[in-house]
């Protein structure tokens, strides 16, 4: 028997599967991809009339109150259909932020209910290319400086942006039609794109500032990396999926090659891997939910994402070998598949610098005790 939260789950992924589904699958992520690689608008108010992007917001801030355990169940179906739309940025960045920082503010109802997107600004980028520290100043209303690698940046009807401000860092709130705002598209392996944001006097709405911002903006990191994680989960899934259907059909020897033991092996190993990430992932995201302690909470999100990239980047790679040469066309859909894995594994760190956290905060404990 199901207890009433396993079945309000349960329910929760067959209403996503179906919507998906219904939508066209993977099959509209290739679209997509061809015409512009951005995403669907109408697919947003599908989406937000299910209750898609509310699922871990209270209900008192107009939510359906179900916790992250609900947003994994969203992200893997997510992964499944490989869908472009921004639904882990929102329910873990954007909604994530706000509900922290600012549970009144209009943009929190406007992102639940679909009437509008919003990108979460906060890195940048060093002389050499790589991370650096924030330089990216507000002052009297207005922003100046950069911020890179931001997902979701094309097609976004405004930032949250995280800035330098008078008493601390600030986050602030900008219209991607302000004036002195440019974003410069780069686009990545799977067809999405990140963006580069440039502020040039760029009009801005203040809506948090001080230590509180950074300490919003860490918890709602830890989320949004556990739910990439269970959208690796839900993309290994079906690439799974999609390798089993390939290898009984396809045929060597007069004989399916599903029926040799060699590739028989390679598929227990990866069913294996598989459910052992699924497992990981689905647990995390249980505690987190129970979890107050935000180095704690962090250390979760980081067992979770490098057990999930690890398993993602194995069963994309040798999906692509069982099926032959043909895996490497792009009329195969296992392609996309890897694309994928390979973006999402790389976004909020990979498995070695997870791995590398984890490691280090049980070196912590050891220590202390």
């Amino acid at each position: 028997m199901l207890s009433s939260d396993q079945e309000d789950l349960r329910l929760l992924r067959e209403s996503a599967r179906t919507l998906f589904e219904r939508a066209g699958g993977s099959g509209r992520a290739r679209k997509l991809r061809d015409a512009s690689g951005g995403w669907d608008s109408d697919m947003i108010g599908e989406l937000a009339g299910a209750g898609v992007f509310g699922v871990t917001v209270p209900e008192a801030n107009g939510g359906l109150g179900m916790g992250l355990a609900a947003g994994g169940v969203i992200a893997e179906e997510v992964g499944r259909v490989i869908a472009p739309e921004p639904v882990v940025l929102t329910i873990g960045l954007s909604l994530g932020l706000l509900r922290r920082l600012r549970p009144d503010h209009p943009k929190m109802e406007q992102l639940i209910n679909g009437e509008t997107t919003l990108a979460v600004a906060w890195q940048e980028r060093g002389p050499g290319g790589a991370p650096a520290d924030a330089t990216c100043r507000y002052a009297d209303g207005k922003l100046t400086g950069s911020k890179a690698w931001v997902v979701g940046a094309a097609g976004s009807h405004g930032f949250l942006v995280v800035a330098g401000g008078q008493n601390g860092p600030v986050l602030v709130l900008t219209e991607a039609t302000a004036d002195g705002l440019s974003v410069d598209k780069r686009v990545q392996a799977d067809g999405s794109s990140l963006g580069e944001l440039s502020f040039s006097g760029t009009p801005a709405e203040q809506l948090a500032e001080g230590s509180a911002v950074q300490d919003a903006l860490a918890e709602a990191i830890s989320d949004v990396t556990a739910l990439a994680a269970a959208e690796l989960v839900g993309l290994s899934d079906r690439a799974f999926e999609i390798t089993l259907d390939y290898i009984k059909t396809r045929e060597q020897f007069d004989k399916p090659i599903g029926s040799f033991q060699v590739i028989q092996h390679r598929a227990v190993d990866l069913n294996v891997m598989l459910e052992v990430a699924q497992a990981c992932v689905r647990e995390v995201l249980a505690q987190m939910d129970c979890e107050t302690v935000p180095k704690i909470r962090a250390r979760l999100a980081s067992r979770a994402k490098a057990r999930a990239v690890t398993a993602a980047k194995k069963i994309t790679r040798d999906a692509i070998q069982l099926h032959g040469a043909v895996g490497y066309t792009d009329e195969f859909d296992i392609g996309l598949y890897l694309n994928r894995a390979l973006v999402l594994s790389a976004w909020l760190g990979d498995d070695v610098y997870h791995r590398r956290i984890w490691l280090d905060a049980r070196e912590e404990e050891g220590v202390a005790q």
